[in-house]
């Protein structure tokens, strides 16, 4: 996989969007994608870091200058998003994150029965005129990349389904598929450009998949399925990053002391709580195991 806890998405927070402003924190429960629908590949033309960001000429480098300044950043539309995709200034392609994950996008709209725009990080993919075959594959294979890193992190399976509203949803789809069940506008994205190359959000659930591997969150081997119940004493309090309550979810922590956490034995397991433990600066004692007592201490 191309990004993980170590090589994270590049991150430009876009927190003078009306989006970012006004939204509010949801519970993840999966991805959706979109694409612009606009000849114009250029992550500039809708990413721009703000204007007193620290790192604001380092971002402008990567990313190329918006002399338009009619970015996302900039502009009060009525729309936002996790991340997007797209081409940096040097003609490679990336992926961006500018809101938190948790944070509810302003992305697929609503239909008679709801929105996905509850639960679902969304992202867009920029597009250029659908006719360059070569740039396609790279921002799809992107697209899948993006989508197994949030995978692994909030524990999702990429072929899976959850109950929304009383409508069964893929955990993984696209702003049309929203629509034909009823959870968000319509929108031909992302299959008037995917059907040109024999692509399908099918296709992009089993190429996540295959990213993922056997044993990975979502994806379990049948030798990693015994539960086990560790009780855990959290000794330090306060921790809020985003790596934390992924590993939270994955664990399936409840709040307050003496929490227990039931999660599948085996190294996905493990990992996450070696992960809470990077993340939260606390110190694990203990391990997976058919009893293991652990303590967490700060």
């Amino acid at each position: 996989m191309k990004y993980s806890e170590s090589n994270a998405p590049l991150l430009c927070m876009m927190t003078q969007s009306t989006c970012y402003r006004g939204t509010k924190k949801m519970n993840v429960r999966g991805v959706l994608w979109h694409s612009t629908g606009a000849n114009n590949p250029t992550l500039k033309r809708y990413v721009q870091p703000d204007d007193d960001a620290s790192d604001r000429e380092r971002l402008l480098a990567l990313l190329g200058k918006n002399r338009y300044n009619n970015d996302w950043n900039h502009k009060e539309r009525q729309a936002g998003m996790n991340a997007w995709i797209g081409q940096l200034a040097d003609g490679g392609v990336a992926s961006v994150q500018v809101m938190p994950w948790d944070y509810k996008p302003w992305g697929c709209g609503s239909g008679k029965k709801g929105s996905c725009n509850n639960g679902w990080i969304q992202f867009e993919i920029c597009e250029d005129d659908m006719n360059d075959s070569e740039y396609f594959a790279r921002v799809y294979d992107e697209a899948c990349e993006l989508t197994a890193y949030l995978c692994r992190m909030y524990n999702i399976d990429p072929k899976g389904s959850v109950s929304y509203n009383g409508v069964t949803v893929p955990t993984v789809l696209c702003h049309k598929d929203s629509y034909r069940l009823g959870l968000g506008s319509d929108h031909s994205d992302v299959y008037e450009w995917f059907d040109r190359y024999g692509k399908s959000m099918e296709t992009a659930r089993d190429d996540v998949a295959k990213l993922l591997g056997a044993g990975a969150p979502g994806v379990p081997d049948a030798a990693e399925t015994k539960r086990v119940n560790v009780a855990v004493e959290v000794v330090k309090r306060g921790v809020k990053s985003d790596a934390v309550r992924a590993v939270q979810a994955l664990l399936n922590m409840r709040a307050g002391a003496g929490l227990e956490i039931d999660g599948s034995c085996g190294a996905a397991t493990e990992a996450a709580i070696k992960a809470y433990q990077r993340a939260s600066g606390l110190e694990v004692d203990g391990s997976c195991g058919a009893a293991t007592w652990g303590k967490l201490l700060g």
